[in-house]
């Protein structure tokens, strides 16, 4: 079977895709609560593939972040919500070939996002969305000459049982909440 027939019939089994990505330089390799990222050696080069949990590792994170070529960004309020609007054009309710988001958090350092089966590769699309927030948030004010706002990659979970979508769906919701958010903040997601 082709890797495109194959991800269709995995997708028609798919009730949910969790994705999770950071500002740039917010989660290093070698970070202090450890990271999925690959370790690099004093010279920049790869040691080992991600993909697995790292644990902590100070080497590593004093060389990611002398790799670094902009300051680590966070989101601020302003900026969060010009990522919630351009997601809202993605993920609007209707939008053919679009599954329902179903739940979201766009917090200072990271998003969470919850939704159905989408139309293309989970690739393309998390990259659309990440592509057109990040080019409307480096046209504010004072981020000329910044370069990033998202990390290169991102984390994904195909989900395939109801019951695991609600309780991801609970976990998103939760970082809303604890932030002093409704738990569904965004007019575009479609609670479960």
């Amino acid at each position: 079977m082709d890797g495109h027939r194959l991800y269709i019939a995995r997708m028609g089994a798919t009730r949910g895709i969790h994705v999770i990505w950071t500002t740039y330089g917010t989660w290093l390799p070698g970070d202090r609560r450890g990271h999925w990222s690959a370790v690099l050696d004093l010279y920049g080069r790869l040691k080992r593939a991600g993909h697995q949990m790292n644990m902590p590792d100070t080497e590593t994170h004093s060389r990611a972040r002398s790799l670094m070529k902009n300051a680590p960004k966070e989101l601020t309020i302003a900026e969060i919500q010009i990522v919630a609007n351009v997601f809202g054009t993605y993920l609007a309710p209707g939008l053919p070939g679009v599954g329902s988001c179903h739940a979201a958090a766009i917090e200072p350092t990271h998003v969470h996002l919850l939704f159905g089966p989408v139309g293309e590769p989970i690739g393309t699309f998390v990259g659309q969305l990440k592509g057109a927030s990040s080019s409307a948030v480096l046209r504010r004010p004072g981020n000329h000459g910044r370069k990033r706002i998202w990390t290169a990659g991102y984390w994904k979970v195909f989900l395939f049982e109801d019951e695991t979508v609600d309780a991801v769906a609970e976990y998103i919701e939760a970082h809303n909440t604890r932030r002093g958010l409704p738990a569904i903040p965004f007019p575009w997601i479609t609670p479960i």
